[in-house]
């Protein structure tokens, strides 16, 4: 394997072996003490669609267990970034733009028609696109980060990774739930509570609910808002139902809500327009920038403006398991809705620039989805059989218009024709609408030979289908760019009929389809070398599927829209992994080992212009690296988890990689070390606490583009958390701390819309605090 930088494997083994990574997945009840013994619990996962050991699993997984969820207080998959190094949460503004990298790979989700290239899985169930997934999460199982091309189980090929979730299932045992409540910094509340109960001897529901607030991080310099606050209301509603020993069923229903002030994002470098756009406010009673330094955390938006996000996410899933007796046969049969609606004054500043009106940005998707899966054995054979099938409409509608200074800033009438400024009215601009359909089928093979009891050999293949047909229309409320063009003002035209809002698109649009084949799958040889040391070498090959471009700016030309513009190609990726995973000491030290190099082809890019999102799919990008993750009990109550990743993702010199030739990555840290340590103590009778801090670091990265104004350095962040507890489970109280040292760090940092030299930034969230009560019956 070829890493670029300098670094040799050996090298990286060395470093890896001094600092270490987490594979910690504790199983034992949340709440309970741990049992007298330094050995680690037993770490079971479903990579592979099959309950085994994490160490007999021959796939880069982290396994994250209820216990270290509870003891970290991780409810967000967000916050997975303290404890998994090989992911990385791109959050720039509302739930609708976020997007997840593994491996440095990721889709930037602000573009509906991109498929994500790390998947979520909730419960079996797979989400439509990162942001959809970016809900509350509920009592939680366990979280599997599985790290590569996902490209035979899972339901939809994901070509960088996935994260499967499982939400805890109900019991037929009795009785039992939780009350808990919150107090923290920023005035946050949040409650929840979940209740068990058995109906008969074959079947039990559970109910669990959730309502969070927060003020947000940042007041408003012209009102009396603080912005990016939370109002999160999440319940979750699940019927296990066993009418035979041989057939069981799991129905599953629930609901989020999220209305909430986003979207906030402040001056990181003053350019220079800072003064103009400062007058400009004061002009119109507003205050336009109050702080040079971003982490005064010191928001503005004009007067009347709003920003918010609201959020509608729900759906029901059935899940039938029937022992055949030769065979078992899985059935999930899910629908799930997501709808958002975006207002947002999207200069960023006091000035009246640009914006979205009251929903003004929307999207929505709505999707069913049917899996079968068939699997047994059959002597040295462990064989899986499945269908897939998925049928999804999206929907995205944007109105993109001008405010009262946006000629202003771009001189007004020294600028402008007289006529090109009488015709412009603020609230002006345009509107782009694109329905899109979709439908996956697919079918697929996953098999597992015994060689012999020490080797096996994993072969897996997916067929599948993707079909997909777009419906574009546009309308046009911008007379300024009519007269400009009619006048042969040409700064008029540059700036009135800017690609967004240009009213030469007919706006009567285009409509078109596309169908693709892909084969993908997976080679893998597993050797155990000793009842504590396993080994696999594997290839695998991923696929994502193409699409359409959801902005009216990507038509060639407007006046004779052609749906076809807006279509880019599918990306595929070639993946080779070496890995080796050990348990030592009584297993009371595990540790799992992963070298990687991922190639991808047609890689999907979507790129702001300035005026536009432009997709490209560009000959070639590729990640490589290495990865140790150590789990390591030296004495009773005491764990201690690191992770290392070594992650090189670039873009390799080629004429098909246009600019990109050569470049480094956005969002892809080369570098990031992830550490934890949990201590269970016992204080006096029946208590006893447990402490826990982890902290994570990152080595700089670009957050957009390549300039280096866009560059966030090195930074690292903790958090904390102490609990008291019964050792009969029966009650907890945490304080806890996010981010503890306050660290600032950008998530993004993008070129200021409309104010040329300036550049605004989305802000990673400052130090949080406060206590949790806990209360189990």
């Amino acid at each position: 394997m070829n890493i670029r930088g300098s670094i040799s494997v050996s090298a990286l083994l060395l470093a890896a072996s001094l600092t270490a990574t987490p594979a910690f997945a504790q199983q034992a009840p949340a709440g309970a003490p741990q049992e007298e013994t330094s050995r680690i619990d037993d770490v079971i996962v479903t990579a592979t669609k099959r309950e085994e050991r994490l160490i007999e699993v021959p796939v880069a997984v982290t396994a994250i267990g209820a216990e270290q969820l509870q003891n970290s207080g991780v409810s967000d998959i967000r916050e997975l970034t303290g404890l998994a190094p090989s992911v990385q949460f791109q959050t720039p503004g509302g739930g609708a733009d976020s997007s997840i990298r593994i491996r440095g790979i990721g889709t930037t989700s602000t573009n509906p028609g991109l498929e994500s290239s790390v998947g979520v899985v909730i419960d079996g169930v797979t989400r439509a696109r990162t942001g959809v997934a970016l809900s509350e999460l509920g009592d939680l199982e366990r979280i599997e980060v599985l790290r590569g091309p996902q490209g035979t189980l899972f339901g939809r090929n994901t070509s960088s990774g996935l994260i499967n979730i499982v939400t805890r299932a109900p019991s037929f045992s009795g009785i039992d739930g939780r009350l808990e409540g919150t107090y923290g910094a920023f005035s946050n509340m949040r409650v929840a509570g979940a209740i068990n109960v058995p109906l008969s001897d074959n079947a039990a529901v559970r109910v669990e609910a959730s309502s969070e607030t927060r003020d947000g991080f940042y007041p408003d310099a012209n009102s009396q808002e603080t912005m990016d606050n939370l109002d999160r209301q999440f319940v979750r509603a699940k019927l296990r139902y066993e009418p035979s020993e041989n057939l069981s069923w799991l129905f599953s229903a629930d609901y989020t809500q999220r209305e909430e002030n986003c979207c906030i994002a402040v001056l990181a470098i003053a350019g220079p327009t800072y003064g103009l756009v400062n007058s400009l406010s004061a002009a119109r009673g507003n205050v336009g920038y109050t702080s040079t330094n971003p982490f005064d955390r010191q928001a503005s938006k004009t007067r009347g403006r709003v920003n918010s996000e609201n959020i509608d996410d729900w759906g029901f899933s059935a899940q039938a398991d029937w022992d055949l007796g030769w065979a078992s046969l899985t059935s999930v049969t899910a629908y799930r809705s997501w709808e958002a609606s975006r207002s947002q004054d999207f200069d960023h500043s006091g000035a009246d620039l640009g914006f979205f009106a009251p929903d003004g940005l929307h999207q929505n998707f709505d999707v069913f989805t049917q899996e079968f899966r068939l699997q047994g054995t059959t002597g040295r054979l462990d064989w899986l059989v499945g269908a897939y099938y998925s049928d999804e409409d999206v929907r995205n509608d944007s109105a993109y218009r001008m405010g009262a200074d946006y000629p202003l800033i771009y001189g007004g009438a020294a600028t402008f024709q007289a006529t090109t400024l009488a015709a412009f009215t603020p609230g002006d601009g345009a509107r782009g609408v694109g329905e899109q359909s979709g439908q996956d089928i697919s079918f697929f093979t996953h098999n597992i030979f015994n060689v012999t009891d020490a080797l096996s050999v994993t072969a897996g293949l997916r067929w599948t289908q993707n079909k997909k047909s777009i419906d574009f229309w546009g309308e046009n409320f911008n007379p300024a760019c009519d007269s400009a063009r009619a006048t042969g003002d040409a700064p008029g035209v540059t700036r009135f009929c800017a690609p967004f809002w240009d009213t030469r698109m007919n706006p009567a649009g285009d409509t078109d389809s596309r169908t693709e084949d892909a084969i993908t799958g997976t080679f893998n040889i597993a050797y155990q070398f000793a009842p504590n040391i396993n080994g696999y070498v594997s290839y695998s090959r991923g696929y994502k599927s193409g699409g359409y471009n959801f902005d009216r700016a990507g038509f060639t030309t407007p006046a004779t829209p052609n749906a076809r513009d807006l279509a880019f190609s599918e990306e595929t990726v070639d993946a080779y992994e070496i890995g080796l995973k050990t348990e030592f000491f009584d297993r009371r030290l595990i540790a799992n080992l992963a070298a990687y190099k991922q190639t991808f082809e047609g890689f999907q890019l979507i790129e702001y212009t300035g005026v536009n999102f432009v997709v490209r799919s560009l000959a070639e990008a590729v990640s490589e690296g290495v990865e140790l993750e150590v789990t390591w009990r030296p004495l009773d109550g005491l764990t201690i988890t690191n992770g290392l990743s070594y992650t090189d993702a670039y873009y390799p010199n080629d004429p098909g990689n246009s600019t990109y030739s050569g470049r480094e990555m956005e969002q892809s840290p080369d570098w990031v070390n992830v550490s934890s340590v949990t201590y269970e103590f016992p204080i006096s009778g029946d208590l006893y606490g447990v402490a826990y801090i982890d902290n994570r670091y990152s080595s700089e990265f670009f957050t957009g583009g390549f300039d280096p104004n866009r560059v966030q350095g090195s930074f690292s962040v903790a958090n904390a958390r102490f609990s008291l507890r019964n050792e009969g489970g029966d009650w907890a109280v945490d304080l806890w701390a996010r981010n503890v040292f306050d660290k600032d760090y950008y998530r993004r940092v993008i070129p200021a819309t409309f104010q040329a030299g300036s550049y605004s930034a989305f802000l990673g969230d400052p130090r949080t605090y406060g206590i949790t009560l806990r209360r189990n019956f």
